[in-house]
């Protein structure tokens, strides 16, 4: 761990202007996503749309033979010698509140509501009170860990943060910094062609265990992973933390498929008019536009973005002509209920970053200010740590040199794109903010980082730069897009962090995971407080690799790359924004190109943007938040299964993990939530003015 990741986590026990909180949990970008297509635009909008404006677009069907590669389930991995721990809030918010003249079960709502105003305390009193317990149970969670340490003849480095949350790093300082150069130039074969520094980045695999009856401190001292797996059994054994884990790393999954063959065939450059514009400079995210821009109006008609043909994921469901059996409803919803979104209204998209300079966001009125919450700089590839430049500077890692920009699809589908304005694809909600903060970088990210950016998405805390200058979240997101996941069960800390944001009015929602293995396996879903999505086919049904079970909430357009349901030789992903400079293929002429600004994904992580795109477009119809406004979403906008077993059955054979259904021999059962996202179900609501 270099000496720069050293300061990742808070400013050294300086309580008072600590760094935001830490907690976290584990989470693997699910990115069984790939890129894809040649698809033709249906015979009855072809003459609709004129060939010089449809933009090429990434992609391929993929080969049914490739489909157990998107099954893998990537190990668990930890930072080594990263160690989260939980300071007691509560006996130290119960003494404060004491001390002040607060009345302890007001102390026990406040924490309930995740550290809200209550009405009756002066907001000035409220901050001071929390800020001084947090004080307090930091500085005895230190003192307790370092006597921990101490027994265990560990030397380790501990700092605090503010939600209590106390970090400590058993790693011993590098002789010098890693250099972004090193990751480059390094030599030594690890994993399959990674470097021993992008090993370094991906951690160590992480399966728990005990600690070894007799191990020494020269043993200890010697192995960081046992040391990380004997400094954390004595730290929960003491019972005086709320919860003690390791520091997870979040992995995209797209170097789990197996690397295509790229063709030798020519790749003629970019046209003029298709050629992105300079990336902005400096630190900000998008570019400010010259005053407020008006919010684009409702018409009653289909957006004129010419990939909109090539969206199935937005149509009515249903099988006539212009209808889709597994669409979402949106192109009804915009229509008929003439509600296209609310820049009131703001959602956050933590995941890779967005791509500031792609031609369909740079200078969209629909990107909020954002924040780059990766605070190792190596894994960044920014040569900085947190800053509020959330732009994509890729997450690429080992064999695959390529960037998902998984998190530009991601909020391309929310609704960062301009839409209507004849340029590439639309996205659900055509007015809304997106706040795009980056937590996963080289190698993927850091638990500690995700979590962070949860608790500044809900305005819970500041982000902290190296030089200690904070970045506050004025503007904080009413939704929360989290479209992750990672094979264990949902840790103390990044449930309280998500409990905190829901306190505060946030709607978190997340992703189910890519492995067809039941959700209660995998966080975030598996956690309280969320809304937990499945992933849907072209077709209607589950996907075959979406996860399932009874925590699922709700089935939303995930897409599948291995079919053509509707034969016109394309894939059945979801059309959102990315950047790829291979296989890529204009949809018109066949030719390949040299860069692609769209393509085709699929995974829960496709299908969670279209369930935050839809609660913002509920919420601007109707001025509803947090609970009320999730209770809204599934009375209007899910249509309901008609049975248990529509759409999620499917033969036993192909889904070993799946139910057998009784008296139904070789069928089984996965069970994909109340039904599936219809905004077309809300196309006749009211539609007073956002609030």
């Amino acid at each position: 761990m270099s000496a720069s990741s050293k300061r990742r986590f808070l400013s050294p026990v300086r309580i008072a202007p600590a760094r935001l909180a830490l907690a976290v949990a584990p989470l693997l970008a699910l990115a069984a996503c790939d890129f894809l297509a040649r698809q033709q635009p249906p015979a009855a909008e072809e003459a609709a749309i004129e060939e010089s404006a449809i933009p090429p677009v990434a992609g391929a069907i993929r080969p049914e033979s490739d489909k157990d590669l998107v099954l893998v389930q990537q190990p668990v991995r930890v930072v080594p010698g990263e160690i989260l721990v939980g300071a007691p809030l509560q006996d130290a918010l119960a003494q404060t509140a004491s001390v002040m003249g607060f009345a302890a079960a007001t102390v026990t709502r406040l924490r309930a509501d995740g550290e809200g105003a209550l009405g009756a305390i002066d907001p000035s009193q409220l901050g001071e009170l929390v800020q001084t317990a947090e004080e307090s149970a930091g500085e005895r969670a230190v003192e307790r860990a370092r006597q921990v340490l101490d027994r265990l003849g560990v030397q380790g480095e501990i700092q605090v943060g503010r939600g209590g949350v106390v970090s400590i790093d058993l790693t011993p300082e590098r002789a010098a910094p890693l250099s972004l150069d090193l990751l480059a130039q390094e030599t030594a074969a690890v994993d399959q062609g990674q470097t021993q520094a992008e090993a370094d980045l991906r951690g160590m695999e992480w399966e728990g265990g005990r600690c070894p009856r007799g191990t020494t401190s020269e043993q200890l001292q010697q192995s960081v992973e046992l040391a990380t797996l004997c400094a954390i059994a004595r730290l929960q054994a003491t019972r005086a933390f709320e919860y003690v884990e390791p520091n997870y790393i979040v992995e995209v999954g797209f170097d789990i498929l197996r690397p295509r063959p790229q063709s030798p065939s020519s790749h003629p450059s970019q046209s003029p008019a298709q050629a992105p514009p300079a990336p902005p400079s400096g630190g900000a995210t998008n570019p400010a536009p010259a005053g407020p821009a008006p919010e684009t109006q409702a018409t009653g008609a289909l957006p004129d973005d010419p990939l909109i043909a090539y969206q199935w994921h937005y149509r009515p469901r249903g099988t006539a002509a212009g209808q889709s059996p597994g669409g979402a409803g949106f192109e009804a919803f915009w229509t008929q209920a003439r509600q296209v979104g609310s820049r009131q209204i703001r959602v956050a998209v933590i995941d890779t970053g967005l791509d500031m300079a792609h031609p369909d966001i740079m200078g969209s009125p629909n990107v909020g200010r954002g924040v780059d919450m990766i605070a190792d700089p190596e894994r960044a590839g920014d040569a900085d740590g947190v800053d509020d430049n959330a732009n994509d500077d890729g997450d690429r890692c080992g064999r695959r040199v390529t960037d998902s920009f998984h998190g530009t699809h991601v909020a391309g589908t929310v609704g960062a794109v301009t839409a209507n304005d004849r340029r590439g694809v639309a996205g659900g909600a055509w007015n809304v903010t997106v706040l795009p903060i980056r937590a996963l970088g080289r190698c993927g990210g850091e638990v500690s980082d995700i979590v962070n950016g949860i608790r500044w998405a809900a305005g819970l805390g500041p982000a902290i730069t190296e030089t200690d200058a904070e970045i506050v979240n004025q503007t904080p997101a009413d939704i929360i897009n989290l479209s992750l996941a990672i094979g264990a069960p949902c840790p103390a800390s990044m449930q309280a962090a998500i409990d905190a944001a829901v306190a505060r009015g946030a709607v978190v929602v997340v992703a189910a995971g890519n492995n067809a293995n039941p959700t209660r396996l995998f966080a975030p879903a598996n956690c309280n407080n969320v809304v937990v999505v499945a992933a849907g086919d072209a077709r209607g049904g589950l996907a075959f690799y979406s996860n399932f079970g009874p925590e699922v909430d709700v089935m939303a357009p995930g897409g599948d790359m291995y079919a053509d349901s509707d034969n016109n030789g394309g894939p059945d992903g979801v059309l959102s924004t990315m950047r790829i400079a291979q296989e890529c293929v204009d949809v018109l002429t066949r030719e390949g190109r040299s860069e692609c600004f769209y393509g085709y994904q699929q995974g829960t992580s496709m299908a969670a943007p279209h369930v935050s795109a839809a609660l913002a477009l509920l919420a601007a119809q109707t001025g509803a938040r947090g609970r009320a406004l999730e209770t809204l979403f599934f009375s209007r906008a899910v249509w309901r299964y008609p049975s248990r077993y529509a759409l999620c059955e499917i033969d036993c054979v192909r889904n070993p993990n799946a139910t057998p259904i009784p008296g139904q021999s070789g069928r089984c059962m996965r069970d994909c939530g109340q039904g599936l996202l219809d905004l077309g179900l809300a196309a006749a609501s009211s539609s007073p003015t956002p609030r």
